[in-house]
């Protein structure tokens, strides 16, 4: 799993050999998005999460969302569009967190 969040720092969409599939994350992470309980689906996600975070690719404010929150977001986001996505699971919970973490664009310097 590490060699696979590895690959998310250094390219785009790479071939990723798993033994986890997208189906198979959308199918752990059923049940109530705000659930608190420790599993597999909340540690998957927190693994992409904090790999994203140190790499920068993805910017929280530790003020505005908690952990469960996170993990919520994602789970509505694999309910809504999991079944539906031909990435490996580490890039669809990417796209997930992404888009709920966005960086912001550093402004252009003036010549």
């Amino acid at each position: 799993m590490l060699l696979m969040l590895a690959l998310l720092v250094t390219v785009e969409r790479p071939v990723v050999v798993s033994s986890l599939t997208t189906a198979q994350l959308v199918e752990q992470c059923r049940g109530k998005d705000d659930d608190p309980l420790p599993s597999f689906c909340s540690g998957y996600i927190i693994g992409v999460f904090d790999t994203l975070s140190q790499t920068q690719q993805i910017c929280p404010a530790p003020s505005h969302a908690s952990t469960n929150d996170m993990v919520a977001t994602v789970r509505k986001y694999l309910r809504k569009r999991g079944e539906k996505a031909t990435a490996a699971p580490a890039f669809v919970v990417r796209d997930a967190l992404k888009s709920a973490f966005p960086c912001a664009r550093s402004p252009r310097k003036r010549k």
